[in-house]
């Protein structure tokens, strides 16, 4: 009888105590990962997938890692399967992102859709590497839910069911489509909304920056950057994620140096106009300063001798992400944090430029060209192989570029009283 009653005593109180937190998403990048992202054409532009890649740099930069573009034109999962061994493969990745279902859309039930992922994602598996599956974009046809038409209906059934398949396949699913469809249809081209520029399907830098963001935080990407703390006598009163030194107050001017961790989110200078609409972009790049007591009305901040803008003691005193300082390409001196962002996501594209040219060599190398027409040159699949060879070495050598164009720099923060 005792025995019964403690029994039911315990689990009484089993059910009265709180369940354990949910395990928050980990961001699917880890120490020596290539990542291939496999893709149609709205990843051939090398955008979104380009700030996906900068922001990795920025945020995580004491891992070593590679990401590959793997997007082609038109291609669905049967057509991106056909081009896998020499494409994605090739790389010998440990990680690949799946970003196809624009094309499939077109004559591709759901049920068959998911089917040639599982297909896809046990390629990836046989290859070594890790899944990680991305819903297809919405068409900008400025249609909401409830309104879906076309093939913005057949992409909201793949977006649903691509869910409950990574749930079960137990592997990471980022869902952009409900994520930006809403936002996206209140912007579209041509109504008075933010123009996201491109086309429909192809939006240009301020969608697709949208794009990585959506994507970013789905899969439990960190948001933090760093946090400083000053008041107007020039002492520190918090410093998290960075060092701060040399601070000083003299005659209502306040100045500091600040050496972060890591970078904020590299923006685009032209994709900067989707911010107001865009909270990812900014919670993925908390990089804030505050100053507490100051006296006047507005500050002039100049880093590095750039003039930042004019901040009021208010804004200041409540914290200002410096992700959000204006950008001037053209002034003189540029924001110094805008302009370090402009210099990885440079060197992110160049190194994309090598990549474009190995995967041409690689398609050569398997065989797979075009029968050439009529009096031009055949393939040599021997000597683009060992053309490979070095062209890797270039590539790699690209990669050591943008980490050391992402390595944090000291920075010197002037706080002036704006006249």
């Amino acid at each position: 009888m005792f025995r019964r009653l403690l029994s039911a005593a315990l689990l009484a109180i089993s059910f009265a105590l709180p369940l354990p937190a949910a395990d928050p998403v980990a961001f699917p990048l880890k120490e020596g990962d290539v990542w291939v992202m496999a893709g149609d054409s709205i990843t051939a532009q090398h955008l979104h997938s380009n700030y996906i890649e900068a922001f990795c740099y920025a945020r995580y930069p004491k891992l070593t890692f590679a990401f590959r573009n793997s997007g082609v034109g038109g291609h669905t999962i049967p057509s991106t399967l056909a081009r896998f061994d020499y494409d994605v493969a090739g790389w010998k990745p440990t990680v690949v992102s799946v970003e196809l279902g624009m094309n499939d859309a077109g004559g591709t039930a759901t049920d068959k859709f998911v089917s040639n992922m599982g297909t896809m994602v046990a390629r990836i598996k046989a290859a070594g590497a890790r899944p990680v599956i991305l819903s297809a974009s919405p068409v900008n046809d400025g249609l909401g839910a409830g309104k879906f038409a076309m093939r913005n209906a057949r992409l909201d059934e793949y977006a649903t069911a691509l869910k409950t398949f990574a749930e079960n396949e137990k592997i990471p699913y980022a869902d952009q489509f409900h994520a930006l469809v809403e936002v996206w249809a209140q912007n579209k081209q041509d109504t008075k909304g933010v123009n996201l520029t491109g086309d429909a399907v192809h939006p240009g830098s301020p969608g697709q920056l949208m794009m990585a963001a959506s994507l970013l935080k789905a899969l439990g990407a960190e948001g933090f950057v760093s946090e400083a703390t000053l008041d107007a006598a020039g002492t520190v009163t918090a410093a998290k994620g960075c060092a701060i030194t040399l601070a000083k107050a003299d005659g209502g001017t306040l100045s500091f140096d600040r050496l972060d961790e890591t970078l904020p989110f590299p923006i685009p200078d032209n994709a900067r106009v989707i911010l107001p609409i865009a909270p990812d972009v900014l919670e993925l790049s908390k990089y804030t300063l505050k100053v507490t007591g100051l006296t006047g009305t507005g500050y002039t901040l100049t880093i590095n001798g750039a003039v930042c803008g004019t901040l009021s003691a208010k804004a200041l005193s409540d914290g200002v992400n410096l992700t959000n300082l204006p950008a001037d390409p053209k002034a003189k001196t540029p924001n110094p944090i805008a302009d370090q962002g402009s210099k990885v996501l440079a060197a992110v594209s160049a190194k994309e430029s090598l990549v474009s040219k190995w995967r041409a060599l690689s398609k050569t190398a398997a065989g797979k060209d075009a029968p050439p027409k009529k009096d031009a040159p055949k393939p040599d699949p021997a000597a683009a192989k060992a053309a490979l060879v070095e062209l890797t070495k270039q590539v790699e050598a690209a990669d050591a570029k943008i980490r050391d164009a992402a390595k944090p720099k000291t920075l010197h923060f002037v706080l002036t009283p704006a006249k």
